[in-house]
């Protein structure tokens, strides 16, 4: 990938309470290689690649809203960690005056990085937390769609109505009918997915992150290995065998094969 269409997810990393033991998980979850960003405004901001691209990072988690703590009556079901969806926007400034007219919490205005971009990060209205990238010299990920890369991003939400309406007015992604539930589009292409969440009272409204894999079964065994847990065991699902994961630290996520 070299260029993404405004609407389209590009970006993904994951803010962690332990970044060195987050990167020993992931690099030897799914084949990564890790740099740590040398500049010391980066915060030590670290980034994942597959095969030489760009795929992800991780960084300290400094996000602290409601949408980013424990959750929950006892507070077990919270993610002290968590993976961020960025979306490409081509005008942050615009987004940010649009995203509260169509319903959504502001948590993060705009803000230039270091020169590669601008982000913002948002709560639509039934609490899912994401993230906005303006484009500079980052222009997102590198490899998408292949095993040790996101394949898929799914909203895990309460309002599937409302918030196809909030992601029209405020990203300009449009819903098409999918394999049982609703996917989104750009342009006619397909982005990701939307499913009803199951559970009230535990756990809100989320973003969800798939990696690809070569294997998904001998993926979630080594998941557990490297300290994680298996949510879901490995099953089969109309876009492929997936499970359902935990790492060290309560950040879940997905693998497909």
């Amino acid at each position: 990938m070299t260029t993404y269409a405004p609407g389209s997810p590009s970006w993904f990393d994951l803010g962690s309470p332990d970044v060195a033991a987050s990167v020993a998980f992931y690099t030897g979850l799914l084949g990564w290689t890790a740099t740590e960003i040398s500049e010391p405004e980066a915060g030590g901001y670290t980034t994942f690649h597959r095969d030489g691209k760009l795929v992800a990072a991780v960084a300290y988690h400094q996000i602290d809203t409601p949408y980013h703590r424990p959750y929950g009556p006892d507070q077990q079901h919270g993610m002290p960690a968590i993976w961020t969806v960025y979306f490409t926007t081509d005008d942050a400034e615009a987004l940010n005056e649009r995203a509260p007219k169509a319903g959504g919490e502001t948590i993060m205005t705009p803000m230039e990085v270091m020169g590669l971009g601008k982000m913002a990060v948002y709560a639509d209205p039934a609490g899912a937390a994401f993230a906005v990238w303006e484009p500079m010299a980052m222009k997102g990920a590198e490899l998408i769609g292949q095993p040790g890369s996101v394949r898929w991003v799914e909203l895990v939400t309460t309002d599937v109505e409302g918030s196809a309406a909030f992601y029209r007015d405020a990203l300009g992604l449009t819903t098409a009918p999918g394999d049982g539930s609703p996917v989104w589009q750009v342009a006619g292409t397909t982005v990701g997915g939307v499913r009803k969440l199951g559970v009230t009272g535990a756990v809100r409204p989320y973003w969800a992150v798939t990696f690809g894999v070569e294997d998904c079964d001998a993926t979630a065994r080594k998941a557990v290995e490297l300290g994680g847990s298996v949510e879901n065991a490995p099953a089969d699902t109309p876009l492929g065998r997936r499970a359902d994961l935990l790492d060290p630290h309560g950040a879940g996520f997905s693998v497909l094969s």
